[in-house]
């Protein structure tokens, strides 16, 4: 029984590692990969606030609608002008605004960095 656990156990660590080794690793120092630019990208939305919901609940509501954003963006890079796109940071900011007839909204601001390897007939244009 413990044979069969362990082999399971180094036949799912393999699985996983080689789907690991299958992506480009984005060094820890900063440096981009040789071929790979980075891009950033700035997302600004506006949610009408709602003042019978509980605040908290608004503000994940807009960063998570920034997120979905976020997750989706290096799939239109792909689509667009890369053969590879990896997300390397988010940036979020919420504020509340009020105005004049006390009705607000949230306003939720970011910054998605990628590093993203262009397709070769962008290759000219950098």
């Amino acid at each position: 029984m413990i044979a069969i656990r362990f082999c399971a156990a180094v036949a799912v660590l393999t699985l996983a590692a080689s789907g690991a080794y299958g992506q480009t690793a984005l060094p820890r120092n900063g440096m981009m990969p040789e071929g790979y630019v980075s891009v950033q990208s700035s997302i600004s939305l506006s949610l009408p606030f709602d003042q019978s919901a509980p605040l908290d609940e608004q503000v994940q509501k807009a960063q998570k609608s920034l997120y979905d954003i976020a997750s989706r963006n290096c799939s239109v890079v792909v689509e667009t002008i890369a053969e590879d796109c990896k997300i390397t940071g988010v940036t979020n900011n919420v504020d509340m605004q009020r105005g004049n007839n006390r009705d607000g909204f949230l306003s939720v601001r970011g910054q998605i960095n990628m590093a993203i390897k262009l397709k070769a007939s962008m290759q000219g244009l950098k």
